[in-house]
């Protein structure tokens, strides 16, 4: 069973980013409390071992603490904010270890990405999505990821990769159209070969 957090309104988390500018701890610990789920997810995801995983929370934490002052909600929400600076940490967490491999060529080079072996179940279906999941651009992947895994709206999505709004519906609903196409097409092919 999927459990999702509920969320604060983007507009009290960005009230609560202006106070803790001014250096209320309070506001601080409650922005905290409130995205701490949503970036340790986020960053377990794409990181295996679960004390560099902790490690690279804290930091996030820590360099939102530092720069506060910039935030400026015209330009993200606070979630899409802090999930861009888990976004960075990662992919620098990945580059010191030399355990990324470049993605292919649509300028998103280091970008760490959720394992899809997490996915559960042996059947066919599921392996098929695996295969079909694999295939697609990194970042149509990590859209969908930030979206199914971590429960990011599009605006969030677009503030993290760094698109339009406009460009990850456009994207996200073009893999899924795919998606579901080709998950069709091995329900056939299963069923040919097993047919008498």
């Amino acid at each position: 069973m999927l459990v999702r957090f509920v969320f604060p309104w983007p507009t009290t988390l960005a009230r609560l980013c202006r106070r803790a500018a001014t250096g209320d701890a309070r506001a601080f610990r409650s922005l905290f409390l409130s995205l701490h789920p949503v970036v340790f997810a986020y960053v377990a995801r794409r990181v295996s071992i679960t004390a560099d995983a902790e490690d690279l929370v804290a930091r996030v934490f820590h360099r939102m603490l530092e720069h506060l002052h910039r935030y400026d909600p015209s330009r993200a929400s606070v979630r899409g904010w802090v999930i861009a600076i888990a976004r960075n940490l990662v992919v620098d967490h990945h580059r010191t270890l030399h355990s990324f491999a470049p993605l292919e060529g649509d300028g998103d080079e280091g970008v760490a990405l959720p394992d899809l072996t997490a996915l559960e179940g042996p059947d066919a279906r599921t392996l098929a999505l695996r295969e079909q999941l694999a295939q697609l651009p990194a970042t149509t992947r990590e859209m969908l990821a930030l979206h199914f895994a971590d429960g990011l709206r599009y605006r969030e999505i677009a503030d993290v990769v760094g698109v339009s709004e406009a460009a990850v519906k456009q994207r996200m609903a073009r893999a899924l159209r795919e998606l579901r196409a080709r998950l069709v097409d091995v329900s056939r092919e299963e069923a040919t070969r097993y047919a008498f």
